[in-house]
């Protein structure tokens, strides 16, 4: 036990003690001045228990890190001695005492600054009039109610992750709780917290699962979810969240970063759920000092930050989601279009192929017999219909004198179908299957060596064969323009073929 009334008066040994810690007092100091000051108080029987208010006896401890405490003269046993044993059993086996004594000094400073003005009595756990099998942290009593509040900070909810047994020791201890009445309030020290922004997932282990709540801001989610999520978006919505329930179930998890006093509160529904973990999606969060998280509220039924409305972000939530379900839209559709367009293309190349075949079959038929194959086809240029070429011209895109101009000829497709043109992101779709299109009208417009191009011809001409732009036609003649240089350029640098492009508007 750690405190004892002397004259009508809570002492608290354990305070003392670290109040004389923190004046650099070494251990044989702080115990030389407790005998000098109190052991004589101790003597006299002035020393008694708050609980059953029989005498105890002061123990000073010399090994390090014990507490000191106060004990039962008659060695008798009361609900606060035994509250005391248990709580410090389920401490040194559950919790890291360090982290956590400093947390519980912030969390009672803070609690004694925000509820005292209101009437409220703080005390720990463990001063409950009643022998408990779970004791809290705090405990909080108000003057017109006969409810009281729990409190606890969780530094340590990884425990016993492999065998479940911390997670069974928080469901019991919730358990114990609800039994008694006690309207819990739970907070898991943030180094357990895990989230990711970029997914908007998190993972809860199992053992926090059991320190989540549920109120009636919670309820207002689930109530606004099934009124506004209907057929396709409620669906949109369970693909998005990974959701596995058809039924919507809202809870919050409280952390708390004591060294900078800040709470982040993270509403949310779980999407999937094992021995271990549990995957939830998070609809809000919200960043508030502890010293807002533990004001009370008004009629001094809740903590005031469980009822901030959050309207407005169920709003921005519904709208987000109903954005994010049109951009979907917007994407598979594109992805439609793009295999329609590479479709297109391997059509357009088919026509050419089999055009180049028909001319083969052609010329075959006018060889003598007694004519050899390959003198013969030499003379004859079987890509003279290509649709890079005027189909009425006698002039040729590539020579069919040897296998390297061939080779060449090829390439030199390649490139104009593959090289980077400046602004062809204002074309949308497949570049392979725009640049085959422009290609496409060069053949029917080129007069022997002359292009004349008119860009509004030309762009009518594309958005005809299904291609569309994402900016306005005037701008879209640049990379139009680019990619017509870079042909005449080529044409004449790779092919030696001699070619004149006028462009017009």
């Amino acid at each position: 036990m750690d405190s004892a009334f002397l004259h009508d008066t809570v002492f608290n040994i354990e305070k003392k003690r670290i109040k004389l810690e923190k004046q650099k007092l070494n251990r044989n100091e702080i115990k030389c001045w407790f005998e000098e000051n109190y052991r004589n108080f101790s003597k006299k029987g002035a020393f008694t228990c708050i609980r059953c208010n029989k005498t105890v006896n002061m123990n000073l401890t010399k090994d390090e890190g014990r507490p000191f405490y106060f004990r039962h003269n008659d060695d008798s046993e009361c609900s606060y001695s035994k509250n005391t044993r248990t709580y410090e059993k389920h401490i040194s086996k559950h919790e890291v005492k360090s982290k956590k004594d400093i947390g519980l000094t912030v969390f009672r400073e803070i609690l004694e600054g925000q509820l005292k003005p209101h009437g409220a009595k703080i005390e720990r756990g463990f001063h409950y009039k009643k022998e408990l099998s779970f004791i809290p942290d705090f405990i909080i009593s108000f003057p017109s109610s006969e409810n009281f509040w729990a409190i606890d900070y969780y530094t340590a909810i990884g425990q016993g992750l492999v065998s479940g047994s911390y997670a069974r020791h928080l469901q019991n201890r919730k358990k114990s709780y609800e039994k008694e009445g006690f309207k819990t309030f739970s907070f898991v020290d943030s180094s357990w917290l895990s989230f990711d922004e970029d997914t908007n997932k998190g993972t809860l282990l199992s053992a926090e699962t059991h320190v989540t709540n549920k109120n009636e801001e919670d309820a207002l989610w689930d109530r606004y979810l099934k009124e506004k999520l209907h057929a396709e978006l409620f669906f949109y919505f369970i693909k998005e969240t990974g959701a596995s329930s058809l039924e919507f179930n809202t809870q919050h998890i409280i952390y708390v970063n004591i060294s900078n006093r800040l709470c982040t509160i993270f509403r949310f529904i779980e999407t999937s759920y094992n021995s271990r973990n549990m995957t939830f999606y998070r609809f809000s969060s919200s960043k508030i000092s502890l010293e807002q998280a533990l004001t009370l509220d008004t009629f001094h039924e809740q903590f005031v930050f469980l009822n901030i409305s959050e309207e407005l972000t169920r709003k921005s939530f519904l709208h987000n989601l109903i954005e994010k379900k049109k951009q979907m839209e917007l994407e598979i559709q594109q992805k439609e279009e793009l295999l329609k367009q590479k479709q297109r293309a391997i059509e357009l190349e088919d026509v050419h192929i089999e055009k180049e075949m028909n001319e083969r079959a052609r010329i075959a038929t006018l060889r003598p017999i007694e004519v050899n194959p390959n003198r013969f086809y030499r003379k004859h240029d079987f890509y003279s219909s290509s649709y890079y070429n005027h189909k009425n011209s006698g002039s040729s895109f590539e020579s069919m004198n040897d296998q390297n101009e061939k080779q060449k000829k090829q390439l030199v497709k390649e490139r104009l179908l593959s090289q980077p043109i400046k602004g062809e992101l204002y074309i949308d779709g497949d570049k392979k299957y725009w640049r085959l299109i422009v290609l496409k009208w060069i053949n029917e417009n080129q007069a022997a060596n002359l292009i004349n191009v008119s860009l509004h011809q030309l762009l009518d001409y594309m958005k005809k064969s299904g291609v569309s732009f994402n900016q306005q036609d005037n701008i879209v003649q640049y990379p139009i323009i680019n990619f017509l240089k870079y042909y005449e350029k080529i044409i004449k640098t790779e092919l030696k073929k001699k070619v004149l492009l006028m462009i017009k508007d």
